[in-house]
C-alpha cells in the first residue's frame, strides 16, 4: 500500500500570516473551503492520506470531522523540524515500511497527480522569482538532480521546477537518503536520484499557495459564483455578467456614479456592455483576501479585525453623509418588508415548507415564517422620517475585500437600485443589517457548511463551528453607531432576520441550505423577540 503524506507541518510565512493569521498551509482559505479540501479531492481514490500538521496547532473540531470524512489522518509533528526531518518523523510515526511514499507539499494543489506511478517527480514551469528547486533532466525525461535557485534569480531557461508532488517507489531508500543527508530534503532527493531512475511528469495543472503573490494568482483558478451570475477573472479585470440586464446596469451605474469619497472604498469600474445577449461590467481585479474567507477560515487576531471593522465604519459614514432625495423609510420598506413577503410567497410555491405553520427553535415556540415576516415590519421603524443616503445594498463579508497595507476595505457587487431603477440611494439601516448578516447572522458560515442543522418535524436547532473573532466582532458592531443608528439596533436586527427569509427562494438548488436559513431566522427572531 502506498503511503501518502501532505506535508503541512510548519505555519505559513510572515506575508501570508499577516493576511490570514498563523495557519498551516493546508488550512489556508480558498473560496468557501480550505486548501486541504481541494487537495483531498485531487487525491480522491488514492487510499488513506496522512496530513502532517504542527503539533501546537489546535485543529478546529469541524475540520477534524471534515478531514476524517475525507479519509485523512492527522499526524502531529514537532515544530522547528526541516521538511526532511518532518518526513522522517511522519514515516516513523506511521510505522511505514518499504512501501512506496508519495509526498504533496501542503501549499500545493495539483489537479491530476500521478497517483499510481512511482519514482516520479511532478514538474511545472517557473512562474515567479521566488526560490524554487529546478529539475536537471536528461533527454529521456529522467531527473538527474534538483538544484535550488535563490529568490530573485531567473534560473536556467527551460528547466522545469519541482512542483511539489514526489512519488518514491521505496520508502526505505527515501528514509536512508534523508538520514545520510541529515534531513536536507533536496540533498536527500539527489542522493535517491543517484541510486534509482526517477522521471519527470509534466503537471497538467498545478497551483502554488505558498507565497503571497502565488496565493492570489492561484486563488483566481478556484473562484465561486452563484447560479444567476458568472464572474470571469483574467488577472487584470473581473467581469461580472448576467442575463439580468437591469441588474448589471444598476450595479455598473452605482460604481460609476458614486462620489469620489465613496469610490475610494469600492472596486474601480472599467467598462459596461452586452455580450452574447448577456450584460456585463468590468472592474479592476484586486489581489486581496475576502472578509468571508478571513471570518470563516482565517486566524486573524483582534487588532487586525478591529481595523477592518473601523474601515467598514468609515465607508458607512461616508455613505450616510451622501444624502439622497428619497425617503429612507420607503426604501427600507421596499427592500426589507415588501421584498421579504414576495420572496416568502415564491418559496411557498416552490418549496415543501409551509410558511403559515407555527415552528419552534430548540423546543421554544415560534410563529410561522409568514407571521415572523409580518411582525418584523413593525420592528423596522418605518416611520422614522430618515432621509435616504447613498447605499451599497449588499455590504456583507463576501462582498468586502481588505487591503492590509492601506488598512482599507474594497466593496464589490453593489445593489445599485431599490426598485430596479439604477440609483445610488437607499437606507443606512439596510447596509448595517447586511454587515450584521455576516457577523451576527453568520451567513458565511452557513454558505461554507460550517454549521450543523438539527430538525425534528417543525422544531429546528442550529449549531455553528466556533469562530474566535465572532463574539468580539458582534460586541464591536453593537457599540458602532453611524448617523444615530446603532449597529445592532432593533430596526437593523429586524432587517437582518428578514434577509434570511427573503433569500430562501434564491437557494432552491440547495434545500439543506434553505433549511439552515430557516433555522437561523428562527434563532435570530428568538433573540430579537426576547
Amino acid at each position: 500500500m502506498t503511503v501518502r503524506l501532505i506535508m503541512s507541518g510548519a505555519l505559513v510565512g510572515q506575508e501570508l500570516a499577516a493576511e490570514f493569521g498563523p495557519l498551516p498551509p493546508a488550512f489556508l482559505p480558498v473560496g468557501v473551503q480550505r486548501l486541504y479540501e481541494l487537495q483531498m479531492q485531487a487525491l480522491e481514490g488514492a487510499g488513506p492520506v496522512h496530513l502532517v500538521l504542527p503539533e501546537t496547532f489546535a485543529v478546529p473540531e469541524h475540520d477534524a470531522v471534515r478531514l476524517a470524512a475525507l479519509g485523512a489522518e492527522i499526524v502531529p509533528a514537532p515544530e522547528g523540524l526541516s521538511l526532511g526531518e518532518a518526513v522522517v518523523y511522519a514515516l516513523n510515526t506511521i510505522g511505514a515500511g518499504d512501501e512506496p511514499v508519495h509526498l504533496l507539499h501542503g501549499d500545493t494543489l495539483i489537479a491530476a497527480p500521478p497517483l499510481h506511478a512511482h519514482d516520479v517527480i511532478v514538474a511545472g514551469p517557473r512562474s515567479t522569482e521566488y526560490a524554487w528547486a529546478e529539475m536537471e533532466t536528461a533527454p529521456d525525461g529522467r531527473v538527474l538532480a534538483l538544484v535550488n535557485t535563490p529568490a530573485g534569480e531567473d534560473g536556467h531557461e527551460g528547466r522545469p521546477i519541482a512542483a511539489g508532488y514526489f512519488a518514491f517507489a521505496s520508502g526505505l531508500d527515501l528514509l536512508r537518503a534523508l538520514a545520510r543527508r541529515r534531513g536536507d530534503f533536496i540533498a536527500a532527493i539527489n542522493h535517491y536520484l543517484a541510486d534509482r531512475p526517477v522521471r519527470a511528469a509534466e503537471a497538467d495543472d498545478w497551483l502554488d499557495f505558498g507565497h503571497l503573490t502565488t496565493f492570489f494568482q492561484s486563488r483566481m483558478a478556484v473562484t465561486t459564483a452563484r447560479a444567476f451570475n458568472t464572474v470571469r477573472i483574467d488577472g487584470l479585470t473581473a467581469r461580472k455578467s448576467s442575463a439580468d440586464t437591469a441588474k448589471m446596469r444598476a450595479e455598473a451605474h452605482w460604481l460609476q456614479a458614486a462620489p469620489p469619497a465613496v469610490q475610494i472604498y469600492c472596486a474601480r469600474l472599467l467598462g459596461f456592455g452586452l455580450e452574447q445577449g448577456r450584460a456585463f461590467y468590468d472592474t479592476e481585479y484586486e489581489f486581496l483576501p475576502v472578509l468571508s474567507e478571513l471570518f470563516v477560515y482565517g486566524a486573524v487576531g483582534r487588532k487586525p479585525w478591529l481595523r477592518i471593522l473601523a474601515s467598514c465604519e468609515d465607508l458607512l459614514r461616508t455613505l450616510a453623509a451622501t444624502r439622497g432625495d428619497i425617503c429612507g423609510d420607503q426604501a427600507l420598506r421596499t427592500l426589507a418588508a415588501d421584498k421579504t413577503l414576495v420572496r416568502l410567497e415564491a418559496f411557498a410555491r416552490d418549496g415543501e415548507t409551509r410558511i403559515t405553520e407555527p415552528l419552534s427553535y430548540e423546543g421554544r415556540p415560534c410563529p410561522s415564517l409568514l407571521q415572523i415576516a409580518e411582525r418584523l415590519v413593525g420592528a423596522m421603524d418605518l416611520t422614522s422620517g430618515r432621509i435616504g443616503c447613498a447605499m451599497h445594498g449588499d455590504l456583507c463579508f463576501s462582498n468586502l475585500l481588505y487591503d492590509s497595507r492601506n488598512r482599507r476595505i474594497k466593496a464589490i457587487d453593489p445593489r445599485g437600485s431599490v426598485d430596479r431603477t439604477p440609483s445610488l440611494w437607499g437606507d443606512l439601516r439596510y447596509d448595517l443589517a447586511k454587515l450584521g448578516h455576516s457577523i451576527v447572522g453568520r451567513y458565511d458560515q452557513i454558505v461554507a457548511g460550517r454549521c450543523s442543522l438539527a430538525r425534528h418535524g417543525s422544531d429546528y436547532a442550529l449549531a455553528f463551528a466556533p469562530v474566535s473573532c465572532q463574539p468580539w466582532l458582534a460586541e464591536a458592531l453593537k457599540d458602532l453607531e453611524v448617523d444615530g443608528v446603532g449597529g445592532l439596533s432593533q430596526a437593523v436586527r429586524a432587517v437582518s432576520v428578514s434577509l434570511f427569509l427573503s433569500m430562501l427562494p434564491l437557494h432552491a438548488d440547495r434545500p439543506d441550505r434553505q433549511q439552515a436559513f430557516i433555522a437561523n431566522a428562527l434563532r435570530l427572531w428568538r433573540e430579537l423577540d426576547a
